[in-house]
């Protein structure tokens, strides 16, 4: 458990770093702390965590994400080019951490707030702004980056996967039809007597920790035995200058469980480069298009790829019906679209919808069988990401994911190939 750490404190903390080589000292130093804590399960303080976010970037008339939050009451205080402070004044001026932009297109977000507090903060500002969107890392994307991980590290470190696969769809009753399942836990309250019908449906989580070598030669197998193995929600990367690492999680959020600050920052860098070509060769493939050709004969052509996921066992008519229903009758849904069903038979629906991050179109034909879209040039390749990582998460850890005829998977692979993993001294 996190311990307690006052407002108070960290702002103080915070507000005494004016340079980019103190926040490192400092955070360095802090995490060296966290890490003698972790040691003897006695943590007092929280630990560090950073948030990987995404926006529409810092080009032409698109506004910089300072812009964007200070819509919101809240303040980036310069401290170098890319480096700012920032502090929430809806919150008594609340330090709340520091902000890196990485890149035109992403910035990561460090803080030393509790995760609760954290985790909120970053959600709410990401579910009300279309400009911002979390870095999605699918099932798909960590069972790669879980490769890289068995490559990079010695066999006999310790690695930690977390399986999470909830079938929130998949129900007995319409009890559930009144929830909010963004802000709500589906929670039953009745006597002994009632005659009500125990809702079942399946909910894995699954956190397994061991050897590297071990992991590396059982996990496809158990993956082959039961699907929601494949919906990786959480990878640790084993810190390869000293003891602990790196928790990487699905929606964006890394904790550092490890000694040093600036190794942290290198695996998000990482990451973040992995990401930046996934989402550059998603959208080279898949934006649709007409252009106009120089070729005798022909003034236009079609260009762009669907994106198509197939489910490795149908849906239950039940389960389809209230999938549709939940994320289109919704106005915050997990998928983060919105549009109007056409309902062209039992398990068939089109929709013209838009995605609320940019309120961008897309196309979707949704079936019991598989989901296809169609991504209008300058629809953001996050909406894909989105699409495949909640798809696995909620609906069928199993699926297959390809932009045309190329695998999501050898995609990924393609992406990561290049990169390599940069220590900072």
């Amino acid at each position: 458990m996190e311990g307690k750490m006052s407002d108070i404190d960290i702002s103080k903390e915070i507000k005494s770093i004016t340079s980019r080589e103190k926040m490192i000292r400092y955070l360095d130093g802090y995490s060296s702390e966290r890490m003698e804590e972790l040691d003897e399960r006695k943590i007092k303080r929280p630990l560090v965590k950073s948030y990987m976010l995404e926006h529409i970037g810092d080009t032409g008339r698109q506004r910089k994400v300072m812009e964007i939050l200070a819509d919101f009451g809240i303040e980036c205080q310069k401290i170098d080019e890319s480096l700012y402070c920032v502090v929430d004044k809806r919150t008594n001026r609340d330090y709340m951490g520091f902000l890196e932009v990485l890149t035109p297109r992403y910035f990561v977000f460090y803080t030393l707030h509790p995760s609760d507090k954290a985790d909120r903060w970053i959600k709410n500002l990401v579910l009300n702004s279309p400009e911002l969107d979390h870095v999605w890392l699918s099932g798909l994307t960590f069972n790669v980056l879980w490769e890289i991980v068995a490559q990079i590290s010695k066999p006999h470190r310790y690695v930690s996967i977390l399986f999470v696969h909830e079938s929130i769809y998949q129900i007995d009753s319409e009890i559930y039809g009144d929830e909010d399942e963004e802000d709500k836990e589906i929670t039953l309250s009745f006597d002994e007597e009632d005659v009500i019908e125990v809702i079942e449906r399946r909910a894995s989580k699954f956190k397994l920790v061991d050897k590297i070598s071990v992991v590396q030669e059982k996990l496809s197998k158990l993956q082959e035995l039961y699907s929601p193995l494949y919906a990786i929600s959480q990878l640790r990367f084993p810190s390869p200058i000293g003891r602990g690492g790196h928790d990487f999680y699905d929606y964006g959020k890394v904790t550092n469980r490890s000694g040093n600050f600036r190794d942290h920052r290198s695996h998000i860098l990482y990451v973040q480069k992995i990401y930046d070509e996934l989402m550059k060769k998603t959208e080279e493939k898949s934006w649709y298009s007409i252009e106009t050709v120089t070729i005798p004969g022909q003034f236009q052509k079609l260009i762009g790829a669907p994106v198509i996921i197939k489910f490795g066992e149908p849906l239950s008519k039940k389960t389809f019906e209230y999938w549709i229903k939940s994320t289109f009758g919704r106005i915050n849904n997990r998928f983060r679209l919105w549009g109007n069903p056409i309902i062209l038979g039992p398990k068939k629906v089109h929709v013209y919808g838009v995605d609320k991050h940019l309120w961008k179109p897309i196309f979707i034909e949704l079936t019991d069988k598989h989901l296809v879209a169609i991504v209008p040039k300058g629809t953001c390749g996050n909406t894909i990401h989105r699409l495949i990582c909640n798809i696995q998460k909620y609906i069928d850890p199993s699926a297959k994911a390809y932009i045309g005829d190329i695998e999501y998977k050898s995609m990924v692979e393609q992406s990561s190939k290049g990169v390599k993993y940069e220590p900072e001294h």
